[in-house]
């Protein structure tokens, strides 16, 4: 039915159940396309410019994070012996306009994400980004909330 579906993940505890869910959509001719955004004050450039880690010791932790969170999900993905295709990417920005923008590029059918639960008082000073999600999406959008 899907032939190529965005997976957002971002280490928490939800990650695995989006994860469980974007594999039990997949089918032989679907595409998972595992992501995981980064603030972009957190980028690192490209390696091959010359510019040292060391420098920025936090932005490398998180590249590092998120490169290790991607692998891991797609491990994840390969020992469940699924015949869909993967891919994993690291976005970088605002993490609802980099996964609207990833999903449009990418031409998805679906957008698989976790949902919080926060409280009025912290969706206050954290907006939800699956909020924000859902309104700009370019394809539909599944949210998983267990």
């Amino acid at each position: 039915m899907y032939r190529s579906i965005l997976v957002a993940l971002d280490g928490s505890a939800q990650s695995a159940k989006v994860l469980e869910l974007a594999g039990s959509l997949s089918t032989a001719g679907t595409t998972l396309h595992l992501v995981c955004v980064v603030d972009a004050a957190y980028a690192l450039p490209d390696p091959d410019d010359g510019f040292d880690q060391e420098q920025y010791p936090a932005a490398a932790h998180e590249q590092h994070h998120a490169q290790a969170l991607l692998e891991q999900a797609w491990r994840e993905l390969l020992s469940r012996d699924l015949t869909c295709t993967c891919t994993c990417n690291t976005l970088t920005g605002q993490p609802a306009q980099a996964i609207c923008t990833e999903a449009a590029r990418l031409g998805s059918d679906l957008i698989v994400i976790g949902h919080r639960h926060l409280s009025r008082l912290e969706r206050l000073f954290s907006p939800s980004v699956g909020n924000q999600i859902l309104n700009t999406a370019p394809c539909p959008v599944l949210v998983e909330v267990r």
